[in-house]
């Protein structure tokens, strides 16, 4: 039985668009996943980065998947390492960096996997296409919804970059 995903893509090295384009080609092609649907590509400060760094450019893919989250993650890693994506935890720039932020209603805690994303609720950068998509979708953990989360402060610090929604009908 399937379950819905939603991955945050995300990329501040090279030609930004191609890279976010090039992923969501890989994930489309992940066995037991369908891609539902896509948000529109947002632009943001890289945050949290020693020195300073190129902006990223960020969207959100929902799926359905039929697969446990350990082996997402495992393909999301190996899809990271095409792009030439190394040390994970490092907070350096990237061609592509591809994210679990949620996967049904699971709540998953290990040194390896955090669902919900453990910094879902602190990045108005994952914040604001998760709600494009799906508006009103509650916080596992929290109970409440993501939006309740995401200030007008925030939501300024978030530029649309390319409108564009598509979904599976």
């Amino acid at each position: 039985m399937a379950e819905t995903v939603y991955i945050l893509t995300g990329s501040n090295m090279g030609d930004r668009e191609k890279n976010l384009s090039a992923a969501l080609v890989k994930l489309e092609e992940v066995p037991g996943l369908e891609v539902v649907a896509v948000s529109s590509i947002y632009l943001s400060e890289a945050e949290g980065m020693k020195e300073e760094n190129p902006s990223f450019m960020n969207q959100v893919v929902m799926g359905d998947y039929q697969f446990l989250p350990n082996e997402l993650l495992d393909t999301l890693e190996t899809i990271e390492k095409m792009f030439g994506r190394g040390g994970k935890r490092e907070k350096k720039p990237r061609i592509i960096d591809l994210d679990i932020l949620l996967f049904g209603d699971r709540i998953i805690a290990t040194d390896r996997l955090s669902i919900p994303h453990r910094e879902l609720l602190n990045r108005a950068f994952a914040m604001v296409p998760l709600l494009q998509i799906e508006p009103n979708i509650i916080h596992p953990v929290v109970k409440r919804p993501v939006a309740e989360f995401l200030t007008d402060e925030d939501r300024q610090k978030v530029l649309l970059y390319k409108d564009h929604v598509a979904r599976n009908v």
